[in-house]
């Protein structure tokens, strides 16, 4: 009895966690190898090698700039009435060119920041109540690693920069920077207990395509190492592990170092009665589905099409690539709020005073359209347009004096105010609306009963105006 208990635990398979086992075949227990699979933090302030990669690699450098070009490319449209002025303003401080730079180095290090300069106490907090017109002197960017902080705030929750640094210095400078001077932008989003080690900042967008750059290029690079021996001279020689073997191979090397040079230089290989030559050439057929699953499979990491990140066209019959764009474009926008608004916003309470000296009721902006229309498409939307304001007009919805002011107003053509005004008073009040159908109808009918009765009373020997009489 004893000796059956003990054959009886020794059979008890191993705890394993809920799915499909098989003990026989060990899948679902320990002894599967995929069971010991499992993701591990990586490092998130390697910034040495994101530096080199970022400097020798064109596709590490691509996959930092292009979406951060493309956040900034067509600016936004500013909807106040001062929007002019602050246009103004954004063009002497060079806005867009800053908030681009930030973004690059918040993609390629997970986080960026422009220092504001106004003229006040940089160690003290920002005051923008005190901020006038012209008071934004300068903006200079920086990167994370530039911005060393100090302080997190780690313990008031409700303070606008929880889980951030209270002051910051700049790398090669002692002084400290109160962290309302900064327009911060954040990288990749990552899990608050990780922002711990990233100091307050997010992640790099590069940092999650870098083991996929380097598949990639390696796979390159291995490609270009095979071209160099596609074609290889084969060369049989009888006895030639005799003479191997007998400390000649001085001149055998010799021998055939000349059999090269002379097919090189006059095209002629020279053998002898012995020998035999070959010329072995490599299959590289299946090397292009490899280096397109490798693009494929590095867009997907970088969240950009092929089309956009290597410049090729798209395949396929009938394929235009719109589909990838118009994907592409809806990323781009959704980045746009997550990680450009929120430090631009900073950014406009200094630039707007600066701009105006006060901060409007009416203001706000909206991104502009990323995707820009092609001449046909604009001619199109034109006519569409015309043809509308031209059924409108004829059925008497709206005047020409309305038509030029929306010609105006979409800057398609320029009209003096006077003349619009002119246009104006010269048009009716009353708008004549066509008769409908049924009243056509009625008139018809009675010109028709008018005529039968005419023809009738003529017939009896009335003159006309006797019948005109007693008809009216």
């Amino acid at each position: 009895m004893a000796k059956a208990a003990k054959t009886n635990l020794h059979l008890t398979p191993a705890a394993t966690t809920d799915g499909l086992v098989n003990v026989v075949s060990g899948l679902g227990t320990w002894k599967a190898k995929r069971s010991h699979n499992m993701f591990q933090y990586a490092a998130l302030s390697n910034w040495q090698q994101l530096d080199a990669a970022y400097q020798t690699n064109w596709l590490a450098r691509k996959i930092v700039e292009i979406p951060a070009e493309d956040m900034c490319r067509e600016w936004r449209t500013i909807k106040c009435a001062e929007a002019d002025d602050i246009r103004i303003e954004e063009d002497r401080l060079m806005i867009p060119a800053s908030v681009q730079e930030a973004v690059t180095w918040a993609r390629l290090y997970g986080g960026g920041g422009i220092l504001m300069l106004t003229g006040q106490d940089l160690s003290k907090p920002l005051d923008v109540r005190r901020i006038g017109k012209g008071d934004l002197k300068r903006c200079i960017v920086f990167d994370r690693h530039d911005m060393s902080p100090l302080t997190m705030n780690t313990w008031d929750i409700l303070a606008p920069n929880y889980m951030m640094p209270e002051y910051y210095t700049i790398t090669g400078g002692g002084q400290q920077i109160h962290w309302t001077h900064f327009a911060r932008f954040s990288g990749k989003r990552i899990p608050r207990r990780q922002m711990v080690q990233t100091q307050g900042w997010g992640d790099s967008e590069l940092r999650a395509c870098l083991d996929d750059i380097m598949d990639t290029v390696a796979s390159k690079d291995g490609i270009a190492e095979l071209m160099q021996e596609a074609n290889v001279d084969v060369v049989k020689r009888e006895g030639l592990s005799d003479e191997l073997a007998s400390d000649q191979d001085d001149a055998i090397v010799s021998r055939y170092t000349l059999f090269s040079q002379m097919k090189s230089l006059v095209q002629m290989a020279l053998l002898d009665g012995d020998e035999s030559y070959e010329r072995k050439t490599l299959d590289l057929g299946g090397v292009a589905p490899v280096l397109e699953t490798f693009m494929a499979w590095i867009s997907g990491a970088a969240d950009i099409p092929v089309t956009r990140l290597f410049g090729t066209s798209a395949k396929g019959m009938n394929a235009t690539g719109e589909g990838d764009m118009d994907n592409y474009n809806n990323s781009i926008r959704s980045k746009q709020l997550t990680q450009v608004d929120p430090g631009l916003r900073q950014l406009d309470e200094v630039l707007v005073r600066s701009a105006l000296g006060y901060w409007p009721d009416d203001y706000n902006y909206v991104w502009a359209p990323l995707a820009q229309p092609n001449e046909l498409e604009i001619a199109n939307a034109a006519k569409t347009r015309a043809d509308t304001d031209m059924l409108y007009l004829a059925e008497g919805i709206v005047r020409p004096s309305q038509i030029m002011r929306n010609l105006q107003s979409s800057e398609q053509y320029q009209f003096e105010d006077e003349d619009i005004e002119a246009q104006s008073n010269a048009e009716t009040d009353v708008i004549v609306r066509p008769a409908d159908e049924s009243e056509e109808t009625q008139q018809v009918e009675q010109t028709d009963t008018f005529w039968t009765q005419y023809s009738k009373l003529t017939a009896d020997g009335l003159s006309h105006d006797e019948v005109m009489a007693k008809l009216s």
